[in-house]
């Protein structure tokens, strides 16, 4: 790669010369290639710890009268080096013999190398350049990892190996932490997958000053001496929040480049490539900006600028933040919760510059269709904001500036709801009237002033009165202008309409199980104990169901969807659900409830943090989970008065999750004295129960009818009130995340840990592979899962089917470590031993599947053995496509020899002719012919079942009967000839074996003849052969000569019910095959013989291993 020129003075010290020429010099540096000796090791050792890391290849100018060199061309490969060498001999040095001087000489080349550098490199900026180059490196230091993975950043740190500092390169890719070091010919390198980190944290220490500390399942890892440890951890972190959100299957944790940032016009940066960095740099911000703004989860910053906003209700000029995204202007004051401001770009009709009379010439004025107008000032650039707000709104489609309807009415079947409070009233005394009516006037007044829906000023004194309790008639629409439900609603007008009436008219599991909690959902409240109530929360949950399948449905879920429906409009409450599930409680109410969990750990770490004496003692007690579970998941609804909670709830859509935090901390401490005296967690939970009830709201009824027994503890506003007073600033939305990402990787490992320990527990039932080779299997299978970027799998009956592998995976498995896949025709085997174990024909096999295969081939017995290859043989399994001959002549004539010229001949035949492509058979054959494929179905089936009988296996077998055992169906000439090759492939080691398989062969062979003699009634003799021919029944055809017909094969690959009457004369059975098999003595040895996988799994490991210190 062609460098600008640049001075040096000594041509020699670090480097050798390998080419000259009158002008150039080509050097490598000492360390590299062929350099050996002292020297050698010295400079590889300070290239390894210095910053400087200089490329192994460089190419000099020289001239003949002059001391200093200049450097023209570096490279990281010797190929790279020598396409410029030979370029400069070829275009430059004929010419510069030319010159007359050695300076001209010397300004011609420097100007020559300038010019292509500009020409080749216009784009590249020196940051890109520096993150291309490291990249190379990167690679070259760790060539196991794949091509493909991205190189995000770098720094020079130390590793502390032992008591030892070891100085060098850490490496941060998308999926692993690698660290590099080379210190007097002593190398380290270290790989972590992000996916297998527990926890991450700083430490400082006097044996581990000022690092950062990688906790494994197989160990601690601590960094130290980074000059960004700041930035560093922040980067760790983002990555490791990733994989862990990859982990758990939430979509947003993906990870893909944006490319919109190659055309993103910004401010004095001109357009460049991205690099993974600033990706993630911009995912950040952009993350913290939807949370603070409580916009969708795909909304994308674009950028931000300081400036002030008027306020008109109090005719202020307040500094603060002006954010930009696709659909989206938001301003954020300098003061914290001064002011803050949404405006949805489709609702702006004009953006203009404002010329104030006091002179102010940054000011832009920005007036929507609703006759509301912005002022903003101060801005620094004011031409170049009103030109980016331009370019978004051009981007805006048109039909969003239209009110879009859900189109023609259709013919639904259902009406969506009003708020339920319109339809089923209770009963309010007058004082809560006049309470309610006071209330609605104060936020009528105050709406007024700072306007009303998506784009009101959000100020202090809007805080206070959501403190106070928002007015039951206001309640629905306040909850989704503060969550940021009804901007998608906005964006997906006619999608509740439509999931609704697909989901109605579907059966699934979500659905069955939302039919059993319908009743359950505050059955005090007279909404819910009519079938109107019933009706539309049961369309709510379906419908969201349907929404996310990720999710589908959790208990609790019923819960808080009813208590939306009593404030809100039946579709705004579907949002509002949506908000909460994928929002402000992300995580929280999936089958593994995994966002719970990780805010138990919140929750213990805050109550650590500011009540120690009371976390010693609930930890103690272990009342931690109890607690976040319970009050969390419901947001206090079934653990406090409905009246009461819905004012947590007024608050939660406000400030976020921050409130449950502060309101439980708030509990805890009010309780404090009472729970330190507690013996036991049941003496605890009674004292947190009676508080809980005792909270009483004076300002609205109670859905009860009955007189409350609990005694009076404490107002719900005062309650809510002292939560923000003690906590509300120590305890922000900011730490909340931080603590989550701390908590998500414990948690998501421990619920790895627990899935991988039942798996194991299940697969040692089999008693086919020995535990310790269980657990590298299984973690050979994590691997291969997660470069497939698929995780394990949820609401399943069995753990070991939450690892399902395809066709690729289970080959990639099955070839390394079976015996059985080392010859020849080891995809053939492979193949069909996937289809033997893919007992639901969907193209997946589960662990269990894998496991048994390999410990069939493995570890079963002679008979075991034999019958799962005949099983794998044996019809409909293997198909007409997998006999197909492999070639033809020109006039339809097979090349392949004669199966029987070959059995006499006993020679093996060609690889290719027994090798099935899974390309030819399509999607491994999971479909059979529609007119059969019922039949065919329960003979698969069956043919699994006889094949693992005895051993377990990963499905219910079919058998024929009450307690008979599965029998296998008897296996047509041109399968067993296919059996028989497979025999011959994985015995030509052996002379000895492979002719043992001959003459069992030949003798198979002739007993398939015998099956289909005429019976003359003759004296049954005791001739073995004729007793297992006379097992088989069926009377074979006759040609007009007297004898037996030969099938064609080209015409019939396999037995179907047009051909039956010319497919039952040759046929053996499972009972035939293994009796003639195990009546060789070498064969039976040879399939009795048990074969440790430890060494191949150990193989595996070192090639796959997550971590690797050499």
């Amino acid at each position: 790669m062609w460098v600008k020129p640049r001075e040096e003075y000594l041509k020699t010290p670090f480097w050798d010369t390998d080419e000259t020429s009158l002008y150039f010099v080509l050097q490598r540096r000492k360390g590299h290639g062929k350099s050996k000796g002292l020297s050698s090791l010295l400079v590889g050792t300070l290239d390894s710890v210095l910053d400087s890391k200089p490329a192994p290849f460089r190419i000099l100018h020289q001239t003949p009268n002059s001391e200093i060199y200049y450097v023209i061309s570096e490279a990281l490969t010797e190929q790279e080096i020598k396409q410029d060498w030979q370029w400069l001999l070829d275009n430059v040095c004929a010419t510069l013999h030319s010159f007359d001087s050695d300076d001209e000489r010397t300004d011609f080349v420097c100007c020559k190398i300038n010019s292509i550098i500009a020409t080749e490199e216009e784009n590249l900026t020196e940051d890109e350049e520096s993150v291309t180059y490291n990249n190379c490196i990167f690679h070259e230091r760790f060539p196991s990892l794949p091509k493909d993975e991205k190189l995000v950043c770098y720094y020079s740190c130390s590793y502390w190996k032992g008591k030892m500092p070891r100085q060098g390169w850490m490496y941060l890719t998308v999926n692993y932490l690698c660290f590099y070091s080379y210190i007097f010919g002593r190398k380290t390198a270290i790989k972590i997958r992000w996916a297998d980190v527990t926890e991450l944290g700083k430490t400082n220490s006097l044996v581990f000053p000022d690092s950062i500390r990688v906790v494994t399942r197989d160990g601690e890892h601590y960094f130290s001496m980074l000059l960004k440890k700041k930035e560093t951890y922040a980067l760790m972190q983002q990555l490791a929040n990733i994989a862990m959100k990859q982990l758990i299957d939430d979509k947003t944790g993906q990870f893909n480049s944006d490319k919109e940032l190659l055309t993103k016009l910004s401010k004095n940066v001109p357009k460049k490539p991205s690099f993974l960095k600033r990706d993630l740099d911009a995912r950040k911000q952009s993350n913290l900006y939807t949370l603070r703004f409580r916009l969708p989860q795909n909304e994308k910053l674009d950028g931000s600028e300081e400036c002030t906003l008027w306020t008109p209700y109090n005719k202020k000029h307040n500094w603060g933040r002006l954010y930009l995204s696709q659909n989206f202007l938001c301003f954020d004051s300098r003061v914290h919760n001064l002011v803050r401001l949404t405006i949805p770009l489709r609702d702006v009709h004009q953006v203009e510059q404002a010329d104030g009379s006091s002179g102010d010439c940054g000011s832009i004025l920005v007036t929507t269709a609703h006759h509301a107008s912005f002022l903003f000032g101060k801005i620094s650039d004011r031409q170049f904001l009103v030109h980016k707000i331009s370019e978004l709104l051009a981007k805006i489609p048109s039909y969003v500036y239209r009110d879009k309807t859900s189109g023609p009415a259709t013919d639904s079947d259902w009406t969506p709801q009003p708020p339920l409070m319109t339809l089923f009233r209770t009963y309010q005394t007058s004082s809560i009237k006049q309470i309610q009516e006071k209330k609605v006037k104060q936020w009528e007044d105050h709406m007024s002033e700072v306007g009303r829906g998506v784009s009101m000023y959000r100020t202090v004194e809007g805080s206070e009165l959501v403190v106070s309790g928002i007015p039951e008639s206001l309640r629905g629409e306040l909850w989704s202008v503060f969550s940021g439900s009804i901007l998608q609603k906005t964006q997906n007008k006619g999608l509740y309409e439509k999931l609704v009436n697909e989901a109605l008219s579907s059966k699934n599991t979500a659905n069955d199980e939302i039919e059993r909690d319908l009743h359950r959902s505050l059955p005090e409240h007279p909404a819910f104990q009519n079938d109107v109530g019933i009706s539309a929360l049961r369309r709510v949950l379906c419908a969201y169901a349907l929404k996310n399948p990720t999710i589908g449905y959790c208990q609790a879920m019923n819960i808080v969807a009813s208590v939306l429906l009593i404030y809100c409009p039946e579709e705004q409450a579907f949002w509002l659900l949506a908000t909460i599930c994928e929002t402000l409680l992300p995580d929280y109410y999936n089958t593994r409830v995994v966002g719970a969990l990780v805010d138990q750990g919140v929750l213990d770490e805050l109550t650590k943090l500011h009540l120690p004496e009371l976390h010693a003692k609930l930890d103690e007690l272990g009342m931690m989970r109890m607690i976040s579970l319970s009050w969390f998941l419901t947001l206090f609804v079934s653990v406090m008065p409905y009246e009461c909670a819905v004012n947590v709830m007024d608050c939660f859509f406000y400030d976020g999750a921050k409130v449950i935090f502060q309101v439980t901390l708030t509990i805890l401490d009010i309780n404090r004295e009472k729970l330190l005296k507690c013996a036991e967690d049941g003496q605890a939970m009674q004292v947190l129960s009676e508080y809980l009830e005792g909270i009483y709201n004076e300002e609205a009824m109670a859905l009860s009818t009955e007189p409350r027994t609990a005694e009076k503890t404490i107002k719900i506003q005062d309650l809510v009130y002292q939560s923000y007073r003690s906590f509300g600033s120590t305890v922000s939305s900011e730490s909340i995340e931080h603590l989550r990402l701390k908590y998500r990787l414990r948690v998501v490992r421990q619920l790895e840990d627990s899935l991988e320990k039942n798996t194991l527990r299940a697969l040692q039932q089999d008693k086919l592979l020995e535990p310790d080779e269980l657990q590298e299997l299984l973690s050979a299978i994590r691997e291969e899962l997660f470069w497939a970027k698929r995780v394990p799998c949820e609401r399943l009956e069995a753990p070991y089917e939450a690892y399902r592998l395809d066709y690729a995976q289970f080959k990639t498995l099955f070839t390394a470590l079976s015996p059985w896949a080392k010859g020849d025709c080891a995809e053939a085997i492979t193949a069909r031993m996937f289809k033997l174990m893919d007992h639901d024909d969907d193209g997946l096999v589960s662990a269990r599947g894998l496991s048994a295969a390999l410990g069939v081939s493995a570890r079963g017995d002679a008979n075991a053995r034999l019958r799962a290859l005949y099983c794998a043989h044996a019809p409909p399994l293997l198909t007409a496509l997998d006999l197909l001959p492999p070639a033809y002549t020109a006039t339809g004539e097979e090349l392949a020899t004669d199966a029987l010229s070959y059995l006499d001949s006993i020679e093996p035949t060609t690889p290719e002719a027994m090798q099935r492509s899974i390309s030819d058979v399509g999607d491994m054959d999971k479909s059979m012919d529609s007119s059969s494929q019922g039949e065919g179905w329960r003979l698969a089936e069956q043919v699994r079942a006889c094949a693992l009988a005895g051993i377990g296996t990963a499905s219910t077998p079919l058998t024929p009967g009450a307690g008979a055992p599965p029998r296998a169906p008897p296996l047509p000439r041109d399968h067993f000839l296919k059996l028989l090759s497979t025999l011959h492939d994985l015995t030509q080691h052996s002379t000895e074996l492979y002719e043992a398989v001959a003459r069992a062969g030949t003798l198979l062979l002739q007993l398939g003849e015998l099956n289909h003699r005429p019976n003359l009634g003759r004296e049954i003799s005791q001739d073995s052969l004729y007793l297992a021919a006379a097992a088989q029944p069926g009377l074979p055809e006759l040609d007009p000569n007297g004898n037996t017909t030969e099938p064609d094969f080209r015409s019939r690959a396999s037995p179907s019910r047009d051909d039956e009457s010319t497919e039952d004369y040759w046929s053996i059975t499972l009972e035939q095959f293994l009796a003639t098999m195990l009546a060789e003595e070498k064969l039976e040895e040879f399939f009795n013989k048990k074969v440790s996988l430890k060494s191949d799994l150990e193989a595996l490991r070192q090639r796959d291993r997550l971590h690797s210190v050499s």
